[in-house]
C-alpha cells in the first residue's frame, strides 16, 4: 500500500468515527426528549375509544392536558364525554411492589404516572333545514 492511500483511509475512518459519535449523541438526546406515551384503542363501537397517556412526569397536569387533546382530536365535532364518571382516571407517579438493589440500598421500582379513560364522541346535532 502506498502512503497516500493509508492517509486517505485514516481520514475516512476518522470521519466515520466522528459521524457515528454525532449520531449517538443525537440518538441519546432524542431518547431524553421523548415525551409521554399515548395509546388509543379503537373499540368495536363507532366513536368510542380507550385513551391512555403515561409518562415519567411527577405532575400529571401535562398528561391530563395531552389526554384531553387526544380525545378532542379523535372526535370530529370536538365534543365528547368520558365514561363512566365524567373524568379520566389519573394515577400519580408511584412505587410498585418491586424493589431494585443499588449500592446505597433497596429502592422501589417506580411506575410512571398515567391518565386513562373511555372517550365517547358525541354525534354532532342534526342540522335543521328550513
Amino acid at each position: 500500500m502506498n502512503k497516500d492511500f493509508k492517509i486517505k483511509e485514516a481520514l475516512t475512518l476518522e470521519k466515520m468515527a466522528h459521524g457515528m459519535a454525532v449520531a449517538l449523541v443525537v440518538s441519546f438526546k432524542c431518547v431524553a426528549l421523548a415525551g409521554p406515551k399515548i395509546a388509543v384503542t379503537d373499540t368495536q363501537e363507532a366513536g368510542v375509544y380507550i385513551v391512555s397517556v403515561s409518562g415519567s412526569e411527577d405532575d400529571t397536569t401535562s398528561l391530563l392536558a395531552r389526554w384531553h387533546n387526544k380525545a378532542l382530536a379523535l372526535c370530529k365535532g370536538g365534543r365528547y364525554r368520558v365514561e363512566p364518571n365524567g373524568q379520566p382516571v389519573v394515577h400519580e407517579k408511584r412505587c410498585s411492589d418491586a424493589v431494585i438493589s443499588r449500592s446505597d440500598g433497596l429502592h422501589c421500582l417506580e411506575v410512571d404516572a398515567s391518565v386513562f379513560g373511555k372517550v365517547v364522541c358525541d354525534k354532532a346535532p342534526p342540522t335543521v333545514s328550513r
